[in-house]
C-alpha cells in the first residue's frame, strides 16, 4: 500500500482533530476543560524539554511535571503579572530574532531554555483557560483560533504563490514577507466577517483591525521563536505526536504568543472583566 504523502497526512490529521477540538471547546466546561489543557500542556512541555537540550527521558518528564504544577500555581499569581511577563518576552523577541544567531546565544543555554519554556507556556495556557471561562468564552476562543488559522492558511498560500523575499532566513528560511502579507489579509477578512455578521458593539472597527494586526504580528513571532529553538536543537519538528504536523508545539507556537495579547486586549477594551 502506498504511503500517504506529507500533505495527505496533514489533511487527514486536520480532518480528524479539527472537529474534535471544536467539540471540546463547545462541550467541555469548567475544571474538565482545564484538565484538557493540562493534557495538552504535558506533551508540549515534554517537547520543550527536548528543545532545551534535555535528551534523557527522565529530565524531560520531570520538566513536564514541573510545568503542570506551575500551571496550577499560576492561578494564585496576579494575572497582570503573568500577562506582563509574557508580553515583555514576546516584544523582546521582536528584537533578538533580528540578530539571531550572532547575539543573545545565552537564551538557548541549558540554564535559560527551561525558563523560556515556562514564560512561553504558562501564561498562554492560563490565558486560554480564562478566556474559555468567560460568559462568551466559546465564541471568544473560536475567534482567536480562526484568526490564527486564517493567518496560517493565508501565509501558506501567499508564500507558495508569491513568496520571494525572506522574512527571517537565518531562523525560518521558508517564511516570506509575501506570506506575512497574505496571512495578515486573511486574518483581517476573518475579523471583518465576524464584525459584520456577529456584531461587536464593544469595539470600533479601527480598533478591531489594529488589534488583529498586533495579534497576527505576535503570532508570527511565536512561530519564529519556536523555529529558532528547533534550529538550535538541530531538529525539524518539536515532536511526532500529530501525523504530518509534528508535535503539539508545532501546532500551538503561534497561539502561545497570541493568547496573552488577545486576553490583554479583551480586558483593556472592556470585552471581559476579570
Amino acid at each position: 500500500m502506498k504511503e500517504l504523502s506529507s500533505f495527505q497526512k496533514r489533511a487527514l490529521s486536520a480532518f480528524v482533530l479539527g472537529p474534535l477540538l471544536l467539540w471540546s471547546i463547545m462541550s467541555i466546561q469548567g475544571e474538565v476543560f482545564s484538565l484538557l489543557l493540562v493534557l495538552l500542556l504535558l506533551p508540549a512541555a515534554w517537547e520543550w524539554g527536548r528543545l532545551a537540550g534535555q535528551t534523557q527521558y527522565r529530565p524531560r518528564a520531570e520538566y513536564a511535571l514541573v510545568l503542570i504544577a506551575l500551571f496550577y500555581m499560576s492561578r494564585f499569581v496576579p494575572l497582570e503579572w503573568l500577562l506582563s511577563i509574557a508580553l515583555l518576552w514576546w516584544l523582546s523577541a521582536l528584537y533578538w530574532l533580528r540578530v539571531y544567531p550572532e547575539r543573545h546565544g545565552w537564551l538557548f543555554s541549558r540554564m535559560a531554555s527551561p525558563v523560556v519554556g515556562v514564560i512561553i507556556l504558562i501564561p498562554s495556557w492560563r490565558a486560554l483557560e480564562l478566556i474559555h471561562q468567560q460568559e462568551q468564552g466559546v465564541g471568544l476562543l473560536f475567534f482567536l483560533l480562526l484568526l490564527i488559522w486564517g493567518a496560517d492558511i493565508g501565509a501558506y498560500l501567499a508564500g507558495v504563490r508569491f513568496g520571494s523575499r525572506k522574512l527571517a532566513p537565518k531562523v525560518s528560511p521558508g517564511k516570506s514577507l509575501e506570506g506575512v502579507a497574505g496571512g495578515m489579509v486573511a486574518s483581517i477578512v476573518v475579523a471583518l466577517i465576524g464584525y459584520f455578521s456577529v456584531g461587536m458593539d464593544e469595539i470600533t472597527l479601527p480598533i478591531l483591525l489594529l488589534s488583529v494586526v498586533a495579534i497576527v504580528v505576535l503570532s508570527i513571532v511565536g512561530d519564529l521563536v519556536e523555529s529558532a529553538y528547533k534550529r538550535h536543537a538541530g531538529i525539524k519538528d518539536s515532536g511526532n505526536l500529530i501525523p504530518g504536523h509534528g508535535g503539539i508545539l508545532d501546532r500551538v507556537d503561534s497561539l502561545t504568543a497570541a493568547a496573552p495579547l488577545y486576553l490583554s486586549l479583551l480586558i483593556l477594551l472592556g470585552v471581559v472583566t476579570l
